[in-house]
């Protein structure tokens, strides 16, 4: 009984700590991805069945990177983050995700005792973001739920 008091008296306060908005950030990808479809290629046969105007599209995706990097703002990335943050970085251009985690570390604020280490993390993003290609969200389109009514919701 004493080591589990021990053990959630060192392991709870780290865990509390590390708080990415895994539902906000999954959000915003699944926004991310019909929209790069939508954009890319807007006669695909998936977009078209959605009846929505792809014209300024880019502009309502912008904003809505915009608006997550708002609320993102306030947020620290402490070092609890790390591990996690490493992993979906490292992992980000097969799960299309880098454009996410792009506007999420851009727009936080890094705990100074991390700094260091978060700065190749950076420079990994940007590689993983410039192997991305339109048949990348073209790929994951259908893993999206109800693709119509989120391009129906970003596109008004």
């Amino acid at each position: 009984m004493k080591a589990l008091l021990i053990l959630i008296t060192l392991i709870l306060p780290v865990i509390a700590r590390a708080k990415l908005p895994l539902h906000e950030l999954d959000s915003l990808k699944q926004i991310v991805i019909v929209s790069r479809v939508a954009i890319n290629e807007p006669a695909n046969p998936e977009v078209v069945a959605c009846k929505i105007k792809t014209e300024g599209l880019d502009l309502k995706l912008q904003q809505a990177k915009d608006n997550a990097k708002k609320s993102w703002k306030k947020q620290i990335v402490r070092k609890g983050d790390l591990p996690l943050l490493t992993k979906a970085i490292q992992n980000c251009a097969e799960r299309v995700t880098c454009e996410v985690y792009d506007s999420f570390i851009t727009s936080v604020r890094i705990e100074p005792a991390i700094e260091k280490q978060v700065e190749p993390l950076k420079i990994v993003l940007d590689q993983n973001l410039q192997q991305l290609k339109p048949e990348s969200y073209k790929a994951v389109f259908k893993t999206v739920r109800n693709p119509c009514s989120l391009l129906k919701a970003i596109s008004k």
